[in-house]
């Protein structure tokens, strides 16, 4: 095999992201297989989505929000709005704390989940814009 197509297999990972969101599920689905660089984190993760979305429509499909990162990820603290469910996994059962840490790289083949509007949550935070 071609050196430089090693190098490039060895510099990305691949992870599948789970969004449970409405407008935006109708638009991409729920479920993405993204392939980032490595080294990439869950905040990297989120902007691929945007840049689907894009791809697919001029504005962003939830009302009130310019892209997906801007509805879940507080630019400023660099963490996620207290309304956001967010998990992620190495594998089933290896938990990866990315809520504590959104900057942490993800290995490859992470499963993440996000809830951009958790049902359960009982604080809201607006978004900084």
């Amino acid at each position: 095999m071609n050196s430089r197509i090693l190098e490039s297999i060895n510099m990305s990972i691949r992870v599948k992201l789970s969004i449970h969101q409405t407008e935006i599920n109708r638009l991409i689905g729920s479920e993405l297989e993204l392939t980032l660089k490595a080294g990439s984190c869950i905040v990297d993760a989120v902007k691929a989505v945007d840049e689907e979305i894009s791809k697919r429509t001029i504005t962003f499909p939830v009302k009130g929000y310019r892209s997906l990162l801007h509805m879940v990820y507080h630019p400023v603290e660099e963490r996620f709005y207290k309304q956001v469910a967010v998990q992620a996994y190495e594998k089933p059962g290896v938990f990866i704390p990315v809520r504590q840490n959104p900057k942490m790289p993800l290995p490859d083949q992470a499963m993440i989940i996000l809830i951009p509007e958790g049902p359960c949550i009982s604080e809201w935070e607006d978004v900084v814009n």
